[in-house]
């Protein structure tokens, strides 16, 4: 009897699938290097993803907006370390640097009794963009992938597993050059908001502020507004002088003194 993939554990109706850069690493990343199951109800394929374009991987209609998919970093260059970014319809350029990903450890944990935890490095994250044609004179596109790989204390698990086996070779060069995780969504046509979990980088965040003065959504202070238009109010008004203020000037009370001197005379 054939076992059909509805027989496969699912997420309840309700639940999606939003891990953190820390629990992808940690839980799911590091699993996958190691050859460790994952949980049953998690579907993350092996894909190569430089095989495929984007809309394959993300076809329309389906349930979820972004996916997930295990892959292998290929070198461009058989005796070098630059990663191979082509695919048969364009290619994916890294925009940025890689972030460091880490985990904050309590202090107890270690052993250090009660105080602040400290962050230990994980993996590295890379955001990549695709675009179509040939490089450098592709066309951008929406679609957009996270690269996630192992390092730091990421590592740690995965060199001591391939050095039990005896391969000191592979302790170093698999775990780095090995297995990553990507994470593609296409990113929404004139939409500022990102995906969940989509970091942003400095300028589109700026160009949103220039966006925001120039005419979009923003905080108005109508406070500072009223106050600003009630000093022009005062500065534009005429100044009248009063009947109750006294002019003591010494010729103007000299002159009153004489009027005074006249009038009784």
């Amino acid at each position: 009897m054939e076992v059909k993939d509805a027989a496969k554990p699912r997420l309840p109706p309700g639940f999606r699938f939003r891990p953190t850069d820390e629990e992808l690493i940690v839980h799911y990343l590091r699993r996958r290097a190691l050859a460790s199951p994952l949980p049953p109800a998690v579907d993350i394929p092996d894909v190569r993803i430089l095989a495929h374009d984007p809309s394959d991987l993300l076809p329309p209609g389906f349930s979820e907006q972004e996916r997930y998919f295990f892959t292998c970093k290929e070198a461009k260059y058989v005796k070098g370390r630059r990663a191979n970014r082509a695919t048969g319809t364009g290619y994916w350029k890294a925009t940025g640097k890689e972030k460091p990903v880490a985990v904050a450890i309590p202090a107890a944990a270690r052993g250090g009794g009660q105080g602040q935890g400290q962050a230990v490095l994980v993996g590295m994250k890379r955001s990549l963009v695709f675009y179509r044609g040939k490089p450098p004179t592709g066309s951008k596109t929406d679609w957009v992938m996270h690269e996630y790989r192992l390092a730091g204390a990421g590592l740690a698990p995965c060199r001591r597993a391939a050095a039990q086996d005896g391969d000191a070779d592979a302790a170093v060069s698999r775990p780095a050059e090995g297995w990553v995780l990507c994470r593609v969504f296409r990113k929404k046509k004139g939409s500022a908001a990102a995906s969940p979990g989509e970091d942003r980088s400095d300028g589109e965040e700026a160009g949103e502020s220039e966006r925001a003065g120039a005419g979009g959504p923003g905080f108005i202070d109508f406070f500072a507004r009223a106050d600003a238009a009630g000093r022009r109010r005062r500065a534009a008004s005429p100044v009248v002088s009063s009947s109750c203020l006294t002019d003591a000037s010494p010729e103007r009370q000299q002159g009153r003194e004489q009027e005074t001197t006249s009038r009784g005379a």
